[in-house]
């Protein structure tokens, strides 16, 4: 996925199908500024980092855990792809991607939405 894709006031949920737990969404507001907001957790299933709803990142953000596993790259230029490792609560990994390929699991439900 890369963020310069995005039309203005649209946005993609990432959701844990077994719970309906949002774990990661891309949106852009109306004028095309690019929004994210993130609860990731690790493949224990601890709560590793989350934002506070939707925000800007206009200097990227990379996220670890505590065994240095990649869990979110969002890179600064938005032509660049994200990378992402994305496990929901209990530690199943729902999907990945390292920006060229991207693998997804039964448990991901992803929904598109317009404001």
């Amino acid at each position: 996925m890369r963020l310069a894709s995005r039309r203005p006031g649209t946005a993609t949920a990432f959701v844990d199908a077994s719970s309906g737990e949002v774990l990661f969404k891309v949106a852009s507001d109306d004028d095309g500024g690019l929004l994210i907001a993130f609860r990731l957790y690790d493949a224990t299933g601890s709560l590793v980092a989350e934002s506070e709803g939707l925000d800007r990142f206009p200097l990227g953000l990379t996220v670890r855990c505590s065994n240095d596993e990649l869990l979110l790259d969002v890179p600064a230029d938005p032509s660049d792809h994200i990378q992402y490792r994305l496990y929901n609560q209990t530690g199943s990994l729902l999907t990945w991607s390292d920006g060229a390929r991207t693998k997804i699991f039964s448990l991901l439900r992803m929904e598109g939405s317009r404001s």
